[in-house]
């Protein structure tokens, strides 16, 4: 299986700006120039293990829950990630997206 590095540099993405860190920040922390965080987040450049784990560790996250769209079991990381989508959600919101879910699981069948 090939690494989808568009979606794995959109989740770091997505984890430093929730965090509220910055490029210039993470990259000091993990001693990385703000264009290499730049050139992983946009996929102009592949990263290395070694980086990727540095940035799990800095943004307090598992590599699952930045590589779970490369990843055939990574299960856990996408329920962690729903329970953060609707985890702000109104009891209308809840009804709507059960009614939602249930149609496209059916279209799976």
């Amino acid at each position: 299986m090939e690494i989808d590095y568009k979606a794995l540099g959109k989740r770091i993405r997505k984890w430093r700006k929730e965090k509220g860190i910055t490029q210039e920040v993470l990259a000091n922390a993990i001693d990385k120039t703000i264009q290499h965080i730049s050139n992983v987040e946009c996929a102009h450049t592949k990263v290395s293990l070694g980086t990727l784990t540095d940035i799990a560790n800095y943004l307090d996250v598992s590599l699952n829950d930045l590589m779970c769209d490369s990843l055939r079991n990574s299960g856990n990381a996408y329920r962690l990630e729903y329970s953060r989508i609707i985890k702000d959600c109104d009891e209308n919101q809840f009804r709507r997206l059960n009614k939602t879910i249930k149609a496209l699981l059916e279209t799976w069948e």
